[in-house]
């Protein structure tokens, strides 16, 4: 068994990142398991030893103290010295309310660890910190300070676009290590609830405050995309909370100025509405905010806010959509409450109707003082206060703040604002780009036939730092031929005239630029008529690019002009892509997530290719292939992770001899395939990860076999090769733990509709329903089983795991749903070794590595290979993590377990996905290159792995229902 794992390990691009695992079975005519794991969600189990600190936490707790630990007031994030006088309100709040938590607004990284390490070292019972890292990720809080006059940046968390230019991509894979960035750099500096993803769906163009911060308009890609979020926020070990329930999106009024309506049914809430909710109550999400609504379509004409409501927050949140986590009201002081309650009223009303969290009251100590008054009158029972505090201890508990809950400030540099994650940011601000339309074909433009370029920003006078990017970047790709113009709400008409009346040549273009994101409090996102005006007058006159870096229902206002681009955010990481793509320095590929009514429909876009001259001028390494397009040249902009950023540092490629020699020959274009090179070469050239190894076949013939960059940053790390080794994660479930369920289906010594307590026994120790669980249904992932539980931290010698999943209640009825989940296929794991006696590391040894000839396919790589396998990750005690599993529960597990902890090189997969290709069975292999027969070692004869037929219906789709096969996908 192996020591307790040493510490939450932190992300970042090593080789493995990158390394095209999911290719390496493409071979096999079906999909593959997914990589990543999604963390436990509002209803985790806690560990015994975290159950009994909330429990006798609890009983510790005098009513008052109770009623003090619902309150988060909010606090800024500004710096402050210790004997500062506006600490003593927040030492006050801390140390004789006893708040449950705060939250913390706007400053920077070493501000927020510094005050609220000063605030928990007074916290009696350590204070959950929350924060809105919404849209925009951690720069909406803790970044976008600037010093006056001089606008020098004081620098902070990763900036990101807003959230809507996620739904321009549509990938939840970006959007779910979004979610992981923001919640390490939030844990960094002491935050454990990210009030984040936004839920909403943007109906209404007319929404003043909701617009970008929502993911878009359909429900069900809202909710799709809010649950790769929530995903994201979990695997790095904090809290996500979806907002703001029941749904915000369509209106018309900011409810911090007063209360918007919803003029919706229940009928149009379940369609609509309640869908993302309903997605992120399964995916897990931890919180949920309510919004300051009023539904008379549901409430009647006298609707009280949904926050006060019991009907949205009991009945419906809780009871109809089954939500056990924590209710967070929205801030008590916005002026939807504030303009018809008092605040005291407001915070009772709240709890009464089953909010859990008073977020941000008038006052603290009003806001106590009404609480216990009415459990005093009988309106709210202990009860209902135990079980409410009883919530936000568990949270607490499962971030670990019981066992400390100070942050390292020295350790905030090295996890804020880091390149990786700003990379990341870079790569949605450029992917969200969204060309609405281009009826002069202005996208690209031919420098060739480019004179001068008016660059009009509007904006409102308070923005400092409208266009500074966009024009600086747009200056470095056009020098001189850039002229910058300001503009905003207070231009007078005549300014407007003078600008119609500069002369302007036949080969001229104008950019209009206009900043205006939703902004609270401000009340609208509309332009004034002058604008409109003079924007139509002189797109008439001269070839005019309208972009939105805002409001992307600008257009409504400006119809009739004939390119729109949008580049939905004001931050420099959009303004920089955004001048990119109207340069034409980089490619254009964003869709609207939703629709521009009457004049464009959810899903449009163009493309457009990046213009060669242009993307020169920009160092987009995308164009930096020599001309075999083998090598890969580094323009030292964007050094990689440990310095490998050499200007002109080639990056090799290293093929195998056995690629097959013509791929035209088994159906595959050789064009196709060298732009596959490009993307790897693309990647590592971006910072992404140092190295990767490539297998693509057809017909159980191999056409690429490659390892491409190296192993490390640093230099002289040995090259990628296909015999590198990797660490193979959950590709273990479905190369081995599935092919050993199916070979001893085939040997008779299972079988697939039995249940799995005929295996082991005592697994239903924890649920009756357990009994009729199959072992089709844990390999169809359909067992009712939660996603994920953190058994390294309740177990850290892995002693009693198995016995903890026994134990351990269902989330679902069996076959119910289908929930990808790491403890089916534990479990799985656990049935192969109790029917044949051996550990499962034997048995694949035995049936799979030596018969194929397999070098390195195999659980807990020796010493003598490290040279040979690639890091994985870094840690912060260990460093670069080197031939031991990443999965936290398999390294405690011992390393060899059903769900993760394979290693194997890109050789050895191509000759077990070749197998899998040709119907279970590997051809007789003799090494001749060119042939396209991968072998590691001679084989003299065929070899069978599995029956054609057991692999026919292992990677056929079973039903309509969902795409999953017997272990596939």
């Amino acid at each position: 068994m192996r020591a307790p794992f040493p510490g939450r390990l932190t992300r970042l691009p090593l080789a493995t990142t990158a390394v095209a695992l999911l290719t390496l079975v493409a071979l096999a005519t079906q999909g593959c398991a997914t990589v990543s794991d999604p963390g436990p969600g509002a209803g985790a189990t806690l560990s015994t030893g975290d159950g009994r600190w909330v429990e006798r936490t609890l009983a510790s707790l005098t009513l008052e103290e109770r009623v003090g630990q619902l309150m988060f007031p909010w606090i800024s994030g500004a710096y402050l010295a210790q004997d500062d006088p506006e600490f003593d309100e927040l030492f006050r709040w801390v140390e004789e309310d006893e708040v449950g938590g705060v939250v913390i607004s706007i400053g920077t990284p070493l501000a927020y660890g510094a005050k609220l390490n000063a605030l928990q070292a007074r916290a009696r019972i350590p204070l959950l910190v929350t924060s809105d890292f919404e849209n925009g990720g951690p720069g909406m809080r803790i970044n976008h300070l600037y010093a006056l006059p001089t606008m020098l940046p004081a620098g902070g968390g990763a900036s990101f676009p807003p959230t809507m230019a996620f739904g321009a991509v549509g990938d939840e894979t970006l959007v779910e290590r979004f979610g992981e960035a923001t919640a390490r750099e939030a844990l960094a500096v002491g935050v454990h609830v990210v009030f984040a993803p936004v839920l909403d769906v943007n109906s209404n163009p007319e929404n003043p405050i909701i617009n970008t911060r929502a993911f878009g308009e359909d429900p069900e890609t809202v909710g799709r995309l809010g649950a790769a979020f929530i995903r994201g926020v979990a695997a790095a070990g904090a809290l996500s909370t979806g907002k703001h329930f029941p749904g915000h999106g369509d209106t018309r009024v900011d409810s911090h100025l007063t209360l918007p309506e919803v003029t919706a049914d229940m009928d149009r809430l379940n369609a609509v509405e309640f869908v993302p909710f309903r997605a992120a109550i399964e995916a897990g999400v931890d919180g949920i905010m309510t919004a300051h609504v009023s539904v008379p379509g549901v409430l009647g004409p006298d609707a009280v806010p949904a926050t006060l409501s019991p009907v949205f927050m009991t009945d419906i949140l809780r009871d109809s959509l089954g939500f056990n986590g924590v209710v967070y009201t929205d801030a008590l002081r916005m002026g939807a409450i504030t303009e018809s309650y008092g605040g005291g009223e407001a915070a009772v009303l709240a709890f009464e109707a089953g909010a859990d969290v008073l977020l941000i009251p008038e006052r603290v100590d009003e806001a106590i003082a009404a609480m216990l008054e009415a459990v005093a009158s009988g309106r709210i029972s202990e009860a209902r206060i135990e079980a409410s505090v009883r919530r936000i201890l568990q949270e607490k508990a499962r971030v670990g703040l019981h066992q400390g809950a100070l942050v390292s400030l020295d350790a905030i540099p090295a996890k804020v604002g880091i390149r990786a994650h700003l990379e990341l940011a870079d790569e949605v601000a450029a992917r969200s780009i969204t060309l609405v339309r281009d009826a002069e074909g202005l996208l690209p433009p031919d420098p060739a036939q480019i004179g001068r370029i008016v660059s009009i920003t509007w904006a409102a006078p308070t923005d400092l730092v409208a266009g500074r990017e966009f024009n600086t970047v747009l200056s470095g790709l056009f020098p001189g031929q850039v002229t910058q113009i300001r503009v905003g709400p207070d231009t007078p008409a005549e300014r407007y005239a003078e600008i119609l009346a500069q002369p302007r040549g036949p080969q001229d273009r104008v950019l209009l630029s206009v900043y205006l994101p939703p902004r609270a409090g401000v009340g609208s996102v509309a332009i004034p008529e002058p604008f409109q005006q003079f924007a139509s007058t002189l797109a008439d006159r001269v070839p005019t690019i309208l972009i939105s870096l805002g409001n992307p229902y600008l257009l409504t206002a400006l119809p009739d002009i004939g390119t729109y681009l949008i580049g939905w955010g004001d931050r420099e990481v959009s303004q920089r892509a955004a001048a990119r793509a109207v340069a034409g320095a980089a490619p254009i590929s964003g869709r609207l997530p939703i629709g521009i009514p009457p004049l464009h429909a959810l899903g449009e876009g163009l493309d457009r290719a990046a213009h060669p001259e242009m993307a020169r001028r920009g160092g987009d390494r995308g164009d930096a292939l020599d001309e075999a397009g083998l090598v890969r040249t580094r323009d030292g902009a964007g050094a990689a992770p440990g310095g490998r950023n050499d200007p002109g540092a080639d990056l090799p490629i290293t093929p195998s001899p056995l690629e097959i020699a013509d791929p035209s020959t088994i159906g595959l274009d050789p064009e196709a395939l060298a732009a596959v090179d490009a993307l790897v070469m693309d990647a590592i050239g971006a910072g992404v990860t140092p190295g990767a190894a490539l297998v693509i076949g057809r017909g159980g013939q191999v056409a690429r076999l490659r390892g491409f960059g190296h192993l490390d940053w640093a230099e002289g790390s040995a090259p990628a090769t296909p015999e590198t080794i990797w660490d193979l994660a959950s590709l273990s479930k479905v190369l081995a733990t599935t092919w050993a369920v199916l070979h001893l289906t085939e040997a008779g010594a299972l079988e697939l509709d039995a249940p799995v307590i005929r295996y082991l026994p005592t697994w239903a120790s924890g649920d009756p329903r357990k009994a009729r669980v199959t072992l089709r249904d844990l390999l169809l992932h359909r067992a009712g089983l939660p996603p994920f539980e953190r058994f390294y931290l309740s177990h850290p010698d892995g002693v009693g795991i198995r016995e903890a999943i026994g134990a351990l209640p269902l989330a679902a009825d069996p076959g119910s749903a289908t929930v990808y989940s790491d403890l089916g296929f534990k479990t799985l794991g656990w049935v192969v070794e109790a029917v044949t006696g051996r550990g499962l590391d034997a048995i694949v040894a035995d049936g799979l590595t030596r018969p194929l000839g397999l070098e390195t396919f195999a659980y807990n790589p020796p010493a003598a290979w490290l040279p040979r396998i690639a890091p994985t990750e870094v840690t912060e005690d260990r460093g670069h993590v080197r031939g031991l599993v990443h999965d936290e529960n398999a390294w405690v597990l011992g390393g060899v377990v059903g769900h993760a902890g394979l290693f194997a090189s890109a050789a050895d997969l191509a000759v077990l996905g070749m197998a899998l290709a040709r119907g279970g069975e590997a051809p007789a292999c003799t090494g001749v290159a060119g042939s396209g027969i991968p072998c590691v070692t001679p084989r003299r004869s065929s070899v069978r792995i599995l029956e054609s037929s057991t692999l026919g219906a292992a990677t056929r789709r079973q039903d309509a229902s969902a795409t999953r096969a017997l272990g596939w996908d």
